[in-house]
């Protein structure tokens, strides 16, 4: 069975990201986040795959058509979901007894020993085999029975308590697969690693697996699977084996495989590392899941070894997490107390200059050129003032509504997390809105406050530009992205980098809306944003 590949764009992201990435063990562990953050995206490409194997299954006009559509439907779904990969073979099993078609029957067994036994059914899968004696098998299935005999054999050796003689067998139908195996292949090259193995020739071994690698695309299931043996060779090396770990579940993901081995390992090796909170997300968030969906018996025994552990050390580490926000908030607190300290210094201050300028209106010439300067610096104060109280009002009532909002989400979480609800807050939580609605709901508060402090500073913005260059705002919107930059440098901001924070726009952006607008200026364009500051 051939082995298929997801769009080349996704290859391309993969191997520049792996070749970038390839000294650095945290740089692969975020691209990996990235990777698990698009896995949706992943699987639904592999889903509109099956769905055009499944219309053309739709059209089929002869049993022979349908058997060969089926057979790439259990391919497609044979590390996807055990249950699809039984439909379609057991539909193949049916056909091919129907036709009296014994090449295609003992083909189609053939892969069903192969589906029992990785999905753990040993005793199924060997019932199965035992119905046809090497002898009796033709000539061109050879392969197919030699390899369902050397992997089902391996399996039970790896879960058997008495696994001698599964071993000895194993390895005489590894031997004799490989007579049949193209030299140089990755079938024939992951066989070579298996005996290099057995012989205790680990050197030979990893260099059979690195030679597979390099003939797997990045993102094939070939890939994932040379890597993580890869990684197995490693184990006196920690940051090498998480890395070629982390490799191998990239590779996973883009293929939507639910059956995997490495993120698995990698979320425990993560636990052992005191990674916590990473190696929590993988194995709550994707390894039981997608273990769950796959409908084997092996997966989720294997993650249920070490999963009670690692959810009580999360459990500790959120813990010390809230009682670290409870710090904060004291914190924010003080710093309130503080700026309320402030706000009455300033008030108090603001008072002695009023009576001040009162006290020197009554003098002559002199004190009307001095009272000049006095009445521009208090009506900047005035200005100073009230943007200071509608943004520390903004801020306060924000600061509420957040510890208020953290507070519940905290109790409800928790809640979850002791009823073991996991299933539904996953669910909860990836039902949020996006990020970019909390952008446009902070850009329209924004813009509110700014207007309602300079009602008319998009018009007097207007009046610095050149003719027909004016900037108009459109629909619901406020103010635009241009006219938000200077709002910012009116305040006082003029950092590009602050700018670019607060505004959550790149730093590249920020500074092509300011040389595109100061080219727009009706005079010298050195001195644009000091004319925009200068706005009443």
């Amino acid at each position: 069975m051939t082995t298929r590949l997801i769009p080349t764009v996704f290859a391309v992201l993969l191997a520049a990201g792996c070749a970038h990435s390839s000294n650095s063990t945290e740089a692969l562990l975020r691209e990996l986040d990235r990777t698990l953050d698009m896995d949706r995206t992943y699987e639904e490409y592999f889903l509109q795959r099956t769905s055009v194997l499944s219309d053309l299954l739709q059209g089929a006009k002869t049993p022979e058509q349908e058997y060969e559509i089926r057979s790439r439907l259990a391919e497609e779904y044979t590390v996807y979901s055990l249950d699809s990969t039984l439909v379609q073979l057991n539909r193949m099993r049916a056909i091919a007894r129907l036709r009296k078609d014994p090449v295609q029957l003992a083909e189609t067994e053939f892969a069903l020993v192969k589906e029992y036994g990785r999905a753990g059914y040993h005793s199924d899968a060997f019932d199965i085999l035992q119905q046809y004696p090497e002898e009796t098998v033709p000539g061109k299935l050879k392969t197919q029975f030699f390899d369902a005999a050397n992997f089902l054999y391996g399996e039970m050796a790896a879960y058997s308590s008495n696994a001698t003689q599964y071993w000895r067998m194993r390895d005489r139908y590894r031997d004799s697969l490989l007579v049949y195996l193209e030299e140089g292949s990755y079938e024939w090259l992951d066989q070579k690693r298996i005996q290099a193995e057995a012989a205790r020739e680990q050197e030979q071994a990893l260099a059979f697996a690195m030679q597979a690698l390099e003939i797997s695309a990045p993102n094939s299931r070939q890939y994932a699977r040379a890597a993580f043996f890869v990684s197995t060779y490693y184990k006196a090396d920690r940051q090498e084996q998480i890395r070629w770990l982390t490799r191998s579940a990239i590779a996973d993901v883009m293929c939507a495989t639910k059956d995997y081995a490495s993120l698995n390992d990698l979320a425990e090796i993560l636990y052992q590392e005191k990674d916590t909170k990473r190696a929590f997300k993988y194995a709550a968030d994707h390894c039981m899941g997608d273990a769950l969906f796959f409908n084997g018996k092996l997966r989720p025994w294997q993650i249920a070894q070490f999963f009670p552990a690692l959810e009580k050390a999360y459990e500790a580490q959120t813990v010390r997490s809230t009682r670290g926000m409870a710090a904060l908030t004291a914190i924010s607190l003080l710093l309130l107390t503080a700026l309320a300290a402030t706000l009455y210094f300033i008030a108090r201050r603001q008072r002695v200059l009023v009576k001040t300028r009162l006290d020197l209106m009554a003098e002559k010439e002199r004190v009307e050129r001095r009272n000049v300067s006095l009445s521009a610096v208090n009506s900047a104060l005035q200005e100073a003032n009230k943007v200071r109280q509608e943004y520390i009002g903004l801020f306060l009532q924000n600061l509420s509504e957040n510890i208020s909002t953290t507070r519940k989400y905290k109790n409800h979480v928790l809640t979850y997390i002791r009823r073991g609800n996991d299933k539904y807050l996953i669910e909860e939580i990836m039902a949020l809105p996006p990020i970019e609605e909390d952008i446009s709901q902070f850009n329209r508060m924004f813009d509110e406050t700014f207007i309602n402090l300079y009602p008319d500073f998009v018009e007097k913005f207007n009046a610095l530009l050149a003719d027909g260059e004016e900037i108009t705002p459109k629909g619901d919107d406020i103010l635009t992205p241009e006219l938000r930059v200077f709002a910012l440098i009116k305040l006082g901001i003029v950092e590009s980098s602050r700018i670019a924070s607060l505004l959550h726009y790149s730093a590249n952006t920020v500074y092509n809306y300011r040389a595109k607008i100061k080219n727009k200026a009706r005079g010298d364009r050195e001195q644009f944003e000091s004319d925009v500051q200068a706005i009443e």
